[in-house]
């Protein structure tokens, strides 16, 4: 992990700092060749002040089982999980084998070679997409080792039923930025730089609790309707500003979807193209949100080890929350 300056870090209104570089980027804050984004924020200064928040040593698990959508979603293939006896060799035994394993069929980090920007015609950093198409530039690997800090959770979806506006979150309903801001006011929490923030939409739980047939309607891509948060220009800048360095929800695109992939203004183009901002997608919250409300503590230890996977577009998180 490098050694990070946070009071050298521009704002966003500051932003971008090199010439010919999108509106609204930080390319080349992190230096020119960098592949790792906002997990720069993560310094081992915030791996000790994490540690230092477990208390009672419970862990929640924050991934999705593997194949828990059926069928999944956005018309991603299942995984068939087989297992391979080794009764022909004389031992007792077996080794797993998972054919046509999407990495982003459940819960997932989004990659930064996942999405570029249309406008610029380039991924973050100004990486092109025959880069990506032909060596490991962008790879998942490049957070294999160091997505640990601490972990914040915004419980919006609680905040909004407690002040009388429930939201619905099998519809495109959106969480906006003061929702977000008046969630953590609630909850008495605050925002730290190098925060891995996770953000409770009630999508999942709403999700797990439809019938069969539901999901089945829910499966396609242009049939599935989901809440998520403003996607606008000043939920970015305060991310940004805040120096969040990740955003997971427990919501299958973050932002509501639909969204229009013509949209420079989506949330998936202003976060991982432009600031290298991973984004967390149908993470598990609510058994977490249960215990955060419940000690009134709503921050943690957030451990992710994302696959090992050079040139990987995404990864499932393979996280815990430790408190």
């Amino acid at each position: 992990m490098p050694k990070i300056d946070f009071n050298k870090i521009p704002r966003f209104s500051e932003l971008p700092i090199k010439k010919g570089a999108p509106a609204d980027s930080n390319w080349g804050v992190f230096g020119d060749d960098d592949e790792a984004g906002c997990v720069n924020f993560l310094t081992p200064e915030g791996v000790v002040e994490a540690a230092r928040m477990v208390r009672n040593g419970k862990v929640f698990r924050l991934d999705t089982p593997i194949n828990y959508a059926n069928p999944p979603l956005f018309e991603r293939e299942p995984v068939h999980h087989t297992k391979k006896s080794f009764e022909s060799y004389g031992l007792l035994g077996f080794d797993d084998l998972l054919d046509a394993y999407n990495t982003q069929e459940g819960s997932q980090w989004d990659g930064l070679g996942h999405v570029g920007n249309l406008r610029a015609q380039a991924f973050y950093n100004g990486v092109k997409e025959g880069e990506i198409k032909t060596s490991n530039k962008l790879g998942i690997h490049n957070w294999a080792d160091r997505f640990v800090g601490r972990g914040v959770l915004i419980d919006a979806f609680r905040y909004r039923a407690q002040a009388g506006r429930p939201v619905n979150p099998l519809n495109n309903e959106v969480y906006s930025l003061d929702d977000l801001k008046n969630a953590l006011a609630a909850q008495k929490t605050e925002l730290k730089p190098g925060s891995i923030l996770l953000v409770r939409t009630g999508w999942m739980g709403a999700y797990l609790a439809s019938s069969p047939e539901d999901k089945r309607k829910m499966a396609p891509i242009f049939s599935l309707k989901a809440c998520g948060i403003d996607p606008g220009r000043d939920t970015v800048a305060w991310m940004w500003d805040n120096r969040v360095a990740a955003i997971g929800t427990d919501c299958p695109a973050v932002e509501p979807w639909p969204w229009d992939f013509k949209d420079d203004g989506a949330l998936h183009y202003r976060t991982l193209s432009l600031l290298g901002l991973p984004l967390g997608e149908q993470f598990v919250l609510d058994q977490l949100a249960e215990d955060c409300a419940a000690d009134g503590r709503w921050e943690f230890m957030l451990v992710s080890v994302p696959l090992h996977l050079r040139g990987g577009i995404a990864s499932p998180p393979n996280a815990v929350a430790i408190k």
